[in-house]
């Protein structure tokens, strides 16, 4: 079993508390406004806000959660009110108010336990008034978008998988990393001490996390999850245009539209325009949706009665249909965090579909590819995302890509190049990387988000 930290989560999330604190105490505009917690299903926001409230002691947690009146107000008043002892929520907002009114205290409540108790704190607390010092943070279970908010609580990376996993070699990480999502909740069955193969049928048994979280997940959600499911396993399988997915389960598309615009407000499905034509495509949100839907979903038969097939099928196509699009998706991040200001603009461009794979032969017969190229005025931003796990740049492959990004200008100024590699690079590519200052080497190591 593995654990990851949350420790840059909380230093950012404690930064941004200290900034806000700043703000009101100088009676300043706060910049940040927004403290409630983010986070897809299964990504530790819980944990992260247990290690949070060991640091800090002007911030609270409290949940609602198989509480009723009485417990819930006697249990609020114990933790939040010093022991006060309230006799209604009116009460509890007024002793609150009073006992925060010249301290700063961030609450955070958790909203997937709301009930009769929480909405009635609620409304007392409005009514009575929050105190200045005061700021209300909620928990939000859903994908997070990549806007660096403070509270975003987002899968694990591919650089966290190589801190707890430190003795398998990277191909074996990617892989891991793919099918689990980077999510803790699944990836907390795997072992270090373990190959990949060990590793790969512990998620694949029947009854473990890996199995069931999405179920789970979906069960909570809707009244009626098996109508959910054939949506999902279709867009799994590269079925993107509502058109595509209704023919192939049978469902008029109004009815297919409702649906996924229901799957999309709890954060499962995404939708990016198509350029061409304008219209929405469908993906999945997180690889691990992916992979329990080409693995799991309609074999489950086969997971009981056969293990050693399942596992043979799934050996044979993780890296085409997981990995590699995982890590592409990892790259992604990893640009939007890292860029400057106009690089970042520019990348928009990415996400809306208004650039498409550019592959180019010299003339002497080498191939390459530029997975993105954007041009917006006198700027360009090229890409180079792993085409396998294994690849590795040489130095004739590296000048390859440098000679044929100076065909759009300088890597000085006019053009931004990122070349990503499972595998760290060669001297002479850090040393190429040196000299431009907009060509950009990103070894796996650096994709921290």
């Amino acid at each position: 079993m593995i654990n990851f930290s949350f420790e840059k989560d909380i230093l950012r999330y404690q930064s941004a508390w200290e900034d806000w604190k700043w703000s009101i105490y100088n009676h300043k505009y706060p910049h940040i406004r927004s403290f409630d917690i983010h986070g897809f299903y299964g990504c530790g926001k819980r944990a992260f806000i247990q290690q949070l409230l060991q640091k800090n002691k002007d911030i609270s947690y409290f949940s609602f959660y198989g509480l009723n009146h009485n417990d819930a107000l006697s249990l609020f008043s114990r933790q939040i009110l010093d022991t006060y002892q309230a006799d209604n929520w009116n009460d509890v907002a007024k002793q609150y108010k009073k006992l925060y009114s010249s301290r700063f205290h961030l609450l955070i409540l958790d909203t997937e336990s709301k009930n009769v108790a929480y909405d009635n704190f609620i409304d007392a607390l409005h009514k009575v008034g929050v105190p200045k010092r005061t700021c209300l943070a909620y928990i939000v279970t859903e994908s997070p978008n990549l806007l660096r908010k403070p509270g975003n609580i987002t899968p694990r990376s591919l650089a966290d998988f190589l801190r707890v996993i430190p003795a398998l070699d990277k191909a074996a990480i990617v892989r891991l990393h793919g099918l689990t999502g980077g999510i803790p909740a699944v990836a907390k069955e795997l072992d270090a001490t373990l190959s990949f193969d060990d590793n790969l049928k512990r998620l694949l048994q029947h009854g473990s996390a890996f199995t069931n979280l999405l179920p789970k997940i979906l069960t909570r959600l809707f009244r009626s999850p098996d109508s959910y499911h054939p949506l999902m396993y279709q867009i799994a399988l590269g079925k993107h245009r509502v058109s595509e997915i209704s023919k192939a389960v049978g469902f008029p598309n109004n009815k297919s539209d409702k649906y996924l615009e229901a799957l999309i407000k709890a954060g499962l499905v995404k939708t990016e325009n198509d350029r061409s034509n304008g219209y929405s495509r469908y993906y999945l949100t997180n690889s691990y949706l992916y992979s329990w839907y080409r693995y799991i979903y309609r074999k489950q038969t086969l997971q009981i009665m056969n293990p050693q097939k399942l596992f043979d099928q799934v050996v044979a196509t993780v890296d085409k249909k997981i990995a590699i699009p995982a890590l592409h998706n990892s790259c992604i991040r990893y640009i939007y965090n890292q860029t400057n200001k106009d690089c970042y603009s520019l990348f928009n461009f990415y996400a809306k579909g208004f650039t498409k794979s550019l592959h180019l032969k010299h003339r002497d017969g080498f191939k390459l590819t530029f997975d993105c190229v954007i041009q917006k005025g006198y700027q360009s931003l090229l890409c180079v995302f792993p085409r396998t796990i294994d690849e590795k740049y040489t130095k004739d492959e590296m000048q390859y890509y440098i000679t044929a990004a100076q065909t759009y200008g300088t890597l000085d100024d006019d053009v931004t190049l990122f070349v990503f590699s499972v595998n760290r690079f060669s001297d002479w590519c850090v040393h190429q990387a040196s000299l431009y200052p907009q060509l950009f080497c990103v070894p796996m190591e650096r994709l921290k988000y």
